[in-house]
């Protein structure tokens, strides 16, 4: 794309960020020591929803299994579950976080960029500058105290984030070229907004993709470390059950992108490649705070309405699991139903689709509707929903039932819930207003459990 297509004749920059870092060598080599640079920046530093009974640390990563591949044509992901070591205990529908690095190519070229490959690997650490205007200014919490450039780029600070405006305003003053400068400043004004909203917002520049526009733009590493955001944890819902492992090992699932992919999926994706060669790989996680959506012995003899679209399933796998472990354990006790509505591009995108028909056989599962929307006969869950209904809202309602659903947090949420909304309206004569009423009842009294993707 042409940059000077973006610049407007008339415009006025937004205020830029200043820096107030310095960043000092010492001259000595760096030695890496931890999985991610983050773990050794003490307790002040706190990873989102962790458990306080369990830190962060790196484990081994057991196996890794393909259960869905990459089709173009349908724009099917890439599907893959992970078998990872476990020192925590846990329950189905627990999550961990992940805690990603960034792409070592990627770091490598933003090194060379900022004319930092001879000083890559060389101790430093950040200070705040003598003139520093900024009273409230203060050092990242999540870069240690003596650390080296790769290390920053690699474990400390995000590349792919949407950039603001008063970023791109200070970006333009780290560039030597006046074509550059006019567009990042440009970029940054309220006059280009039509521009801003286009690239970033729409097509979905992020910061790295700013930088290959403008190859000259050369911000120093302090600036980068004091503004950028840090690299946060990826969570992934456990897809098994503690039962079938003895809890040793979890099993979690990532789908791929083949354009653009996430930093953490791409970065588990190097790990599995790494372990398909037989090389030992390591990954470093949390278990994060529990909630309401779990499955643990005490709900086996209640009702579950399961709903899910895509790896959303995961979670209900080890739903499922767990109650066809705890069935055989206790054969005697009284269980309660299970249902599954579960939605995918195509047949074969249905993750562990034999498992599932098994569980249906048995008596783990009492329904299972299953639908694809690229193909013959295409349909969606809240189709389904609407089929069904009738039994649906009968099962819904009695007392020891509850419905989970595992999507997008957005728009596919949103048409799960409307689909629930119409069957409520169709089934107990309701009008609109009283069905959306009633939803925020089941919500409010934990009959009505969401777990989004994040």
């Amino acid at each position: 794309m042409s940059i000077g297509a973006y610049i407007l004749s008339e415009y006025i920059p937004a205020k830029p960020l200043v820096g107030n870092l310095e960043l000092c060598f010492t001259g000595e080599e760096h030695t890496q020591i931890d999985a991610s640079a983050q773990l050794r920046c003490g307790e002040v530093l706190k990873f989102p929803f962790a458990r306080t009974d369990s830190k962060p640390r790196s484990v081994v990563i057991k196996g890794s299994k393909v259960l869905v591949a990459a089709d173009k044509e349908t724009e099917t992901k890439r599907v893959v579950e992970l078998t990872l070591e476990s020192s925590f205990g846990y329950q189905p529908g627990d999550t961990i976080g992940v805690v990603p690095s960034n792409n070592s190519e990627i770091v490598e070229r933003l090194l060379h960029r900022l004319q930092l490959s001879e000083q890559a690997d060389t101790t430093c650490h950040l200070k705040l500058s003598l003139n520093c205007a900024k009273k409230s200014a203060k050092l990242p919490a999540h870069i240690p105290s003596a650390t080296s450039p790769r290390e920053i780029l690699t474990h400390c600070l995000s590349l792919n984030f949407v950039p603001q405006k008063q970023l791109l305003s200070a970006l333009s003053g780290f560039t030597s070229n006046e074509q550059e400068r006019g567009f990042l400043a440009c970029l940054s004004s309220k006059q280009a907004t039509e521009h801003y909203n286009s690239l970033i917002l729409e097509k979905g520049l992020v910061f790295m993709e700013i930088l290959d526009l403008c190859e000259n733009c050369r911000p120093p590493l302090c600036f980068l470390a004091e503004h950028l955001p840090r690299l946060l944890p990826r969570p992934y819902s456990i897809a098994n059950s503690p039962l079938e492992t003895g809890g040793q090992v979890l099993r979690i699932i990532y789908s791929l992108l083949n354009h653009k992919p996430g930093v953490t999926t791409r970065m588990l994706e190097e790990l599995v490649k790494q372990i398909n060669t037989q090389q030992p790989a390591n990954v470093v996680i949390y278990p994060r705070l529990n909630n309401a959506f779990r499955y643990t012995e005490q709900d086996l003899g209640s009702n579950q309405i399961l709903i899910a679209v895509g790896t959303g399933l995961a979670p209900f796998l080890g739903f499922l699991a767990h109650k066809e472990k705890l069935i055989s354990q206790q054969p005697q006790r009284e269980k309660g139903h299970s249902w599954l509505y579960i939605g995918a591009k195509t047949p074969e995108a249905i993750l562990k689709r034999d498992q599932l028909k098994a569980w249906h056989k048995s008596t783990v599962l009492e329904r299972l509707r299953m639908c694809h929307s690229r193909g013959d006969s295409p349909g969606y869950v809240q189709e389904m929903m609407a089929e069904d209904s009738e039994d649906l809202v009968k099962f819904l309602i009695k007392h020891d039932t509850v419905i989970y659903v595992c999507a997008d947090g957005a728009k596919i949420s949103q048409s799960i819930a409307n689909g629930l909304c119409l069957c409520l309206q169709k089934v107990l004569h309701l009008t609109e207003e009283e069905a959306s009423r009633q939803l925020m009842e089941l919500k409010a009294h934990g009959k009505y459990r969401e777990d989004v993707w994040l």
